[in-house]
């Protein structure tokens, strides 16, 4: 008999065993504990347990989101792992998923779901789920410019500024608070980020970079127009070089509105993809998650493994 059941501290170690057996990585105990009960929102994490051991794991997040000019709670989907063993891959993970989703998302939320399943994981949820494809992005990388140092603040964590700076650029998506920067960056066990306050003129600019080896990846960049942000980032990109980084990569900004800087700093398309699913109320009513989804932009910082 397999149990599906919230995730207990008991249970860390058997999960952190199986994303290292499906994944080549734990997801360790300070992990878990920071993205399931520190968020600054609502977590969900449940688990499917055959005679002692954790055989599947199904996760969901609700986070703050602007979305059509008020405020909602949207849902992303996280963490989907079943073990190839016992036979019981596709029952476990399958049943564990549709418990996981059978009220989301809620009526008071975001009429959709989103996620970054990889392919296998899309033709999965496509057939079982109700995932439908919204959106592919192709990151941008290159190497670093030598830059120009540069009037700019730089640190681990960030104050209210850097929500109005979000704010200020006026767009649709996870809300962007001090709050949820500092839990999402500076709280992130085992991983370090930089946070940059960049100055144009009477602007100020945002941007958070993780330090992945000797490659810095674009987490968050929030530039309000109309301000020319060339030699701020040019600033960013010497601090970087100064770190012992070479090589930078971001996401496209919503709507090319960053195209011409990004073009400026030699960022080039990649080859790799990142595939965006989506899912609408599970009772099927409602408007269609693609339109709902409409506007809706997404950092890299959504991205669950950045």
């Amino acid at each position: 008999m397999i149990e599906m059941r919230p995730t207990t501290d008991n249970d860390l170690p058997a999960l952190s065993a199986l994303f290292a057996d499906r994944f080549g990585h734990p997801l360790g105990a300070e992990e878990w504990l920071w993205k399931y009960r520190q968020i600054p929102g609502e977590g969900r994490s449940l688990v499917a347990v055959e005679e002692g051991e954790v055989v599947a794991h199904a996760g969901a997040l609700r986070l703050p989101a602007r979305w059509r000019g008020g405020d909602a709670g949207i849902w992303q989907l996280v963490d989907f792992a079943g073990t190839t063993r016992r036979g019981g891959l596709r029952p476990a993970l399958v049943e564990l998923g549709r418990r996981l989703l059978a009220d989301l998302p809620g009526r008071v939320d975001a009429p959709w779901i989103f996620g970054f399943p990889s392919e296998r994981h899309f033709r999965l949820g496509q057939r079982v789920f109700g995932y439908r494809p919204l959106t592919v992005l192709t990151p941008l990388g290159g190497e670093i410019p030598e830059g120009v140092p540069g009037p700019l603040e730089t640190g681990d964590s960030c104050g209210e500024w850097a929500g109005a700076v979000w704010e200020r650029c006026g767009l649709l998506g996870v809300r962007r608070s001090a709050g949820f920067l500092n839990w999402r960056y500076h709280a992130r066990p085992h991983r370090y980020y930089r946070f940059y306050r960049l100055y144009e003129g009477d602007l100020e600019g945002l941007a958070v970079f993780a330090f992945v080896g000797e490659e810095a990846w674009a987490a968050e960049v929030w530039l309000p127009a109309p301000g020319r942000w060339y030699p701020a980032m040019s600033a960013v990109a010497a601090d970087l070089r100064a770190s012992g980084l070479r090589t930078w990569r971001f996401w496209p900004s919503p709507g090319g509105r960053l195209a011409s800087l990004y073009q400026a700093l030699g960022l080039r398309e990649l080859e790799e993809r990142r595939f965006i699913g989506c899912r609408g109320r599970a009772d099927g009513g409602g408007e269609a998650p693609e339109a709902a989804a409409a506007g809706f932009h997404y950092a890299m910082g959504d991205y669950d493994l950045v």
